[in-house]
């Protein structure tokens, strides 16, 4: 069962690290990771099911609370470190900003996860699952402002927004942790929390590929959109603004708008992720409904 489970999650991780570089489904390699992946995961639940001491019991399974809090630390964990791995190298190259200015603003988010450790002293009197709503609202604002950056972003317009998610994560965590083992019987909290912990790493490693992959091939699909317009017929590239530094009609011309266009498409493909990682946060908020808890 371990060994079978441990096959399964290093040929996932090693497809989501590969697949972007590969092209995905198209390379032998991810598609050999997969089915590696698939076959050990189907030999994991198999051995789960019927041996008589599995690696991990499937009466688990039978707490509402605890998997409602599986899926609640999975979409945690694909919101925990997707801005931290968007951010440094939009703001690097796409605004040019330096190291030392980038690792200044991502650290907001380390002081809005302490304050909300902090707090969270005093919150724990209120009902955890308004903690968790609140939280996961937190990560779609902060996705919000920071959908909403252009070209000219300033260290403000990223600060607040990640210090806002810093704060949501340090709320979620321990009320999604009280959730999940809340009602598990005392036998069982040891195997609890390694799912815990594994599916959290899996959700973040799954949402970052995804993020990096949509933000990638929207960047592209824009600049081919936008590479299509530059013709000798576009009236837009004569106009007496435009033509001091994009002459169409001259190699550095040519080469500056190129790399101007690359700038924006860039820019438009971290948007569309920012915009996936608003629908993430707010996706599972219904299943809150779900959870029982009693003062």
């Amino acid at each position: 069962g371990f060994l079978a489970l441990s096959i399964s999650v290093a040929c996932l991780q090693l497809m989501l690290d590969r697949g972007e570089r590969a092209d995905w489904f198209n390379a032998a390699e991810i598609v050999a990771y997969a089915a590696l992946a698939g076959l050990a995961l189907y030999i994991f639940i198999a051995h789960s099911l019927t041996a008589e001491r599995p690696f991990l019991s499937p009466l688990l399974l039978r707490d509402r609370n605890f998997v409602i809090g599986i899926v609640l630390v999975t979409v945690f964990g694909m919101l925990n470190f997707t801005p931290m791995t968007l951010l440094p190298p939009l703001l690097q190259g796409v605004a040019g900003y330096p190291d030392s200015v980038i690792g200044f603003v991502l650290g907001a988010r380390g002081a809005g996860t302490f304050i909300a450790f902090a707090l969270m002293i005093w919150a724990s009197r209120f009902d955890p699952r308004f903690i968790i709503g609140l939280g996961f609202v937190l990560q779609a604002v902060a996705g919000w402002q920071l959908a909403q950056l252009d070209i000219n972003v300033s260290t403000a317009d990223v600060f607040w927004p990640m210090a806002l998610q810093g704060f949501g994560v340090g709320l979620m965590w321990v009320a999604i942790t009280v959730v999940t083992f809340s009602t598990l019987k005392p036998e069982f909290v040891g195997e609890g929390s390694a799912i815990f912990h594994m599916v959290r790493n899996i959700g973040s490693s799954v949402h970052i590929s995804l993020s990096i992959t949509l933000a990638l091939r929207m960047s592209r699909a824009n600049y081919a959109e936008m590479s299509a317009l530059v013709t000798p017929y576009n009236e837009a590239l004569r106009l007496p603004w435009v033509m001091g530094n994009w002459r169409i009609d001259s190699t550095p011309g040519l080469a500056a708008l190129g790399k101007e266009i690359a700038r924006q498409s860039a820019m438009i493909g971290y948007i569309d992720a920012f915009y996936f990682f608003i629908l993430t946060s707010l996706v599972v908020l219904p299943l809150l409904l779900l959870v029982r808890w009693k003062k």
